[in-house]
């Protein structure tokens, strides 16, 4: 149930309704799903690969990553930018990220995340490190649930699913490895330079999340699953010629 709920509220594949629950212990498989998205996402890079030129291989991967979760985290990334880019107080910023219409930031935000993905997938098909295509997914949904579980929750209006913030309930971190654990069977250095970068990254986003709204909302979450997820799909495409 709780699997099928977190399945529903991160892609827009369906459901059965007597299936879903909101009771907060979703982002427990949240990892899983990562990891789910990611499989898609390489059984369709299967296919695309036997399409007449590369680019369209390139494209529908990243258009995949865009619509499976329905655009919620690019939408996210897009308040993040238009709010934290203006350099207003905090309570202003956060009256920025509840607009709904998107402002400059938020269009280059958006843009050059696309891009530097489509740069990320090219190296990735270029160098055969396939397996990335599953790790940056699952990486992005696993900062989420970091993110839900050990930083304060700011309340906004805005909030999709206000149960999904749970934090100090550690247990639900306990799928977390599971991406880290899928490179360090592949290449233990890999794996494990990997998992730095992350740490880094993770308590870098949060930290800074925490410094100018004084805690995480859904549209930062947003950001920081799209920031993990193009940061690994570019990494994934230089691993190879590294390790």
């Amino acid at each position: 149930m709780n699997f099928l709920s977190a399945l529903v509220f991160l892609t827009i594949l369906p459901a059965p309704s007597r299936f879903i629950s909101n009771e907060g212990r979703q982002v427990l498989y949240f990892p899983l799903i990562g990891l789910l998205i990611g499989g898609l996402l390489y059984g369709l890079d299967q296919i695309l690969s036997l399409a007449p030129y590369q680019e369209i291989r390139i494209v529908g991967d990243v258009l995949f990553l865009a619509v499976i979760s329905g655009a919620l985290h690019l939408d996210g990334l897009a308040d993040t930018a238009d709010g934290f880019f203006s350099h207003r107080p905090r309570e202003k910023i956060l009256e920025i990220m509840k607009d709904a219409r998107i402002g400059v930031m938020g269009v280059l935000a958006v843009v050059f995340c696309i891009l530097l993905k489509l740069a990320g997938v090219t190296g990735i098909i270029h160098s055969q490190s396939l397996f990335w295509l599953i790790i940056a997914p699952a990486l992005g949904r696993t900062a989420q649930v970091i993110g839900l579980v050990l930083v304060q929750h700011i309340p906004s209006e805005k909030t999709l699913a206000e149960n999904f913030y749970q934090q100090g309930k550690y247990i639900l971190l306990v799928l977390c490895p599971l991406p880290f654990a899928i490179l360090f069977y592949i290449n233990w250095v890999l794996g494990l330079v990997t998992l730095l970068i992350f740490v880094l990254l993770i308590t870098g986003l949060l930290l800074y999340f925490k410094k100018i709204i004084g805690g995480i909302t859904g549209d930062t979450l947003g950001a920081a699953s799209e920031i993990i997820e193009t940061v690994f799909l570019l990494i994934g495409g230089i691993s190879v010629s590294i390790y």
